[in-house]
């Protein structure tokens, strides 16, 4: 069973990771950036026709996004002359990633976007965020549109993104187009981490809490790290710390969260390691927000520092992993193994691409890596989960089997006592009734048991049906039972020893012996020995019992 749970597993780990490879491979091959799909007629790619200018230099033939590498602080700009054939709507869409953005008709301004306006310590550097630039098109024809650039960082200075020609709602809604999968991928991610808080509640005596934690953090972190990532923080939330910081604040934290699930519930063996590398990325992640606070360094420019220590922990994650999963034969690391692997690779390459300044969708391709760790995460704990409430569920019929009399299917003697001493240890009053079957051995030498039977169950029926509603029922041995009733009124248990007699007398009718039951009674007062006790009331049955055999004889 165990290992048909483990191959199910791997398939599924297998299945993520082909998944992840077509959608990178789909994502790869497919041009996102003609804006077709949403309000197609009224939105289109503006990337041709531009003459570009950078240092004395002029070019005319170049198809955007390019990047030139130039000097920090170096102004560079596109223009090109405004006609009704090219200009066919009014609104030009452009991403500029942490630049200043100034745009003119022969001279004159329209648009200025300056970084460097409010700026402080605490509001963040320079944000990458969209520029839309309405173009007065009836009164500029033939006139010169020209764009300027500059940025101080050195990442981003000479970069020209793609540029958008749309009008109205049409320019948002291709954004949100161009990273529709993204935004469900993230909304999912998010609201099941949500439902997983919420579902925490009731399962956190199931011991499955740190799964869920973790889930949810993860969830939560990488649902808004693929947002911020995705070009859409903006239309969301327009704060300019939070626009320019998240993603660079949430590089580490996703890495943090997945180094402290791995040490708690996976690689319990390097919990020291573990332990190390997660302080680790906890002090940069402080002394990075300190940096940035007091001015001194930027997020972007402590990014380095990010990338080395993720490196590390990825490859101490990765060495654990394999020497867990391998050498321990620890089934739940080779469980993990094979879509961190194309996690530690989307990232590699993506590290990469960032360090050779190529920055064009990297977050799309990682998004899908974090996606199918967080559903592997997530897997493993509806799993968790369900194996917790099996063996939970197992454990009540056991213990449901423990209190319950294998042929009457009511309460048996290990629930009477228990029972009892709770009510002792309460210093409760109530009433004991004990009940003996007569002539069971009779019934079942001449009759047989199944008949012997029929009299044991028919008894306790007739006995639960009747006092159900005041005391609880037990079985207590072949042909014993005992009552524990809460309510002690003389009358009302007359009433109820009346009632069963009359229900065993119909059940007697079309059978060659009368179910009869002896009975003893007593009210305890909560302070008296209850084994004393208990002998009483058992006096009292068998003085009944003795009283019915000597009525029979009368009767004969």
């Amino acid at each position: 069973m165990h290992t048909k749970k483990t191959n199910m597993f791997s398939v599924i780990n297998i299945s993520l990771l082909v998944l992840y490879i077509f959608s990178i491979l789909f994502f790869t091959f497919t041009d996102d950036s003609t804006g077709m799909g949403v309000n197609r007629e009224k939105i289109a790619s503006f990337n041709e026709g531009w003459t570009i200018s950078y240092n004395d230099i002029v070019e005319t033939t170049t198809k955007l996004p390019q990047n030139y590498h130039l000097k920090p602080g170096t102004v560079y700009s596109i223009e090109r002359t405004i006609n009704r054939e090219d200009f066919i709507y009014p609104i030009l869409r452009i991403r500029s990633s942490m630049m200043d953005v100034n745009a003119y008709i022969d001279d004159q301004q329209i648009y200025s976007f300056d970084m460097t306006k409010n700026i402080n310590k605490l509001n963040g550097f320079y944000p990458s965020s969209w520029q839309l630039l309405n173009i007065p098109i009836a009164d500029s024809i033939g006139k010169t549109l020209k764009i300027t650039f500059s940025t101080p960082t050195t990442q981003f200075s000479g970069l020209l993104n793609t540029v958008m020609i749309g009008e109205g709602e049409a320019i948002i809604l291709n954004l949100i187009q161009e990273n529709f999968i993204n935004l469900i991928i993230s909304l999912f991610i998010i609201l099941f981490s949500i439902f997983a808080i919420i579902t925490m509640f009731w399962t956190k005596k199931l011991g499955i809490k740190k799964h869920i934690i973790y889930l949810s953090a993860f969830g939560i972190s990488a649902g808004l790290w693929i947002i911020s990532e995705s070009t859409l923080l903006q239309i969301l939330i327009p704060n300019r710390f939070l626009i320019s910081s998240t993603s660079y604040i949430l590089n580490l934290v996703l890495p943090l969260i997945i180094v402290l699930f791995f040490r708690d519930i996976v690689l319990k063996g390097f919990k020291k390691l573990t332990t190390y590398l997660a302080t680790s990325i906890i002090v940069l992640l402080i002394c990075e927000m300190i940096l940035q606070v007091t001015g001194i360094l930027s997020l972007l420019a402590t990014t380095i520092f990010s990338i080395i220590i993720i490196t590390i922990a990825a490859f101490i994650i990765l060495y654990t992993l394999i020497n867990e999963g391998y050498k321990k034969d620890n089934s739940k690391a080779r469980q993990y193994l094979l879509i961190f692997i194309a996690l530690f690779i989307s990232a590699a390459v993506i590290m990469g691409l960032f360090l050779l300044g190529v920055y064009q969708n990297l977050g799309k391709y990682l998004a899908f890596g974090v996606f199918g760790f967080f559903l592997l995460i997530m897997i493993d704990a509806i799993k968790s989960l369900h194996d917790l409430m099996e063996a939970r569920n197992k454990s009540l019929i056991y213990k449901q089997l423990a209190y319950e009399d294998y042929l009457t299917k009511g309460w048996n003697r290990t629930a009477f006592e228990r029972d009892v001493k709770k009510l002792i240890d309460q210093r409760k009053v109530f009433r004991l009734a004990l009940l003996d079957l007569n002539h069971l051995k009779k019934i079942n030498d001449t009759y047989g048991h199944i008949e012997g039977d029929y009299a044991i169950v028919e008894s306790y029926n007739a006995i639960k049906e009747t006092i159900n509603d005041t005391g609880k029922s037990y079985r207590i041995s072949g042909d014993e039972f005992a009552c524990i009733i809460y309510d002690t009124d003389n009358k009302l248990f007359e009433d109820d020893k009346e009632i069963i007699n009359k229900k065993l007398e119909k059940k007697s009718i079309d059978k060659p012996y009368n179910i009869v039951l002896a009975l003893g009674t007593k009210i305890y007062n909560g302070n008296e020995n209850f084994t004393e006790f208990y002998k009483q009331v058992d006096t009292e049955m068998y003085k009944h019992k003795k009283i019915l055999k000597a009525k029979e004889l009368s009767n004969k």
